[in-house]
């Protein structure tokens, strides 16, 4: 086993409590990507390398926490990741509010499909329902593309 990959693994799987965890450091580090599932907890995982060595992409989802994404490298670096906001400011101003919803929605669509295109979330509608319903709210509902 890659002990730079474990390190990422172990790492990235620290920022989740144990009680929401499927899936442990060894299964992580040899699946280059993947999902589970567990008491209402998605997290996701993808792998690659660069000349810096490998990193880890990893994301962590529950409809209460939230959503959190991060990259591992094996120096023990890591960085945040952009996820999906789950609220805007409102002023009270109906302008400048539709505006303000308007690049919400565009930016949480966005980050989605950044998310998904990386492998870190499941194909639409294949998440757990809670987090399928969040998607679909976080990105306009019925009023924003669909993707």
């Amino acid at each position: 086993m890659n002990p730079d990959k474990l390190r990422c693994a172990e790492a990235a799987l620290r920022t989740v409590p144990e009680e929401y965890l499927a899936v442990t450091p060894e299964v992580v580090a040899v699946v280059d990507n993947g999902h589970s599932f567990h008491r209402g907890m998605h997290v996701g995982w993808a792998w690659a390398e660069t000349r810096r060595g490998w990193f880890l992409d990893f994301l962590s989802e529950h409809r209460m926490a939230g959503m959190s994404a991060e990259r591992f490298h094996a120096d023990g670096t890591s960085e945040r990741l952009e996820t999906p906001a789950s609220m805007h400011q409102v002023t009270g101003d109906a302008a400048k509010d539709a505006e303000t919803e308007r690049r919400f929605f565009e930016r949480n669509r966005a980050a989605y499909e950044w998310l998904r295109a990386r492998g870190l979330l499941p194909p639409e509608g294949a998440n757990l329902g809670s987090q399928n319903i969040n998607e679909f709210l976080l990105k306009g509902g019925a009023d924003g593309p669909t993707s």
